[in-house]
């Protein structure tokens, strides 16, 4: 008598208490060195790069991990300047895929604006969502 009650208080615990939703992260790459990683509640501190640094090639790659699988799903990334500007710079299928993009198109000298916001762009089909991931300040 005493298992049963003990078992069905930990069956009414289990319905009652259920586990909480898991959070997306996001990293942040150059030339595949890890320079920052974000979730969707720490505070977006904006990453600075050095033009002066920028050799031909370097790339920026963000992998968004999300606890929402989806295999066929489109995703993307977005620049886009503080003047709204807007660039579609790299897309994949399926969520949890490394996007990168050339770094050329933040670090550019014939570029005014040197302050970008990053979106990632998710659509599965009907609903498409952005969210701005990071900002980025080119010195």
């Amino acid at each position: 008598m005493k298992n049963t009650i003990l078992i069905l208080s930990f069956l009414l615990i289990s319905i009652v208490c259920k586990a909480s939703d898991t959070i997306s992260v996001w990293h942040v790459y150059y030339n595949k060195i890890k320079i920052k990683e974000y979730n969707q509640f720490n505070n977006m501190t904006p990453i600075v790069l050095k033009g002066s640094d920028y050799k031909i090639g370097d790339s920026i790659t963000v992998k968004y991990i999300s606890d929402t699988k989806c295999h066929d799903c489109l995703t993307g990334i977005m620049v886009r300047s503080k003047d709204n500007r807007v660039t579609m710079v790299g897309k994949s299928v399926g969520r949890g895929n490394p996007i990168s993009f050339p770094a050329s198109y933040l670090i550019d000298p014939k570029r005014i604006n040197k302050n970008f916001e990053i979106l990632y762009l998710d659509s599965n089909g009907e609903n498409a969502t952005s969210t701005i991931l990071f900002e980025v300040e080119v010195n």
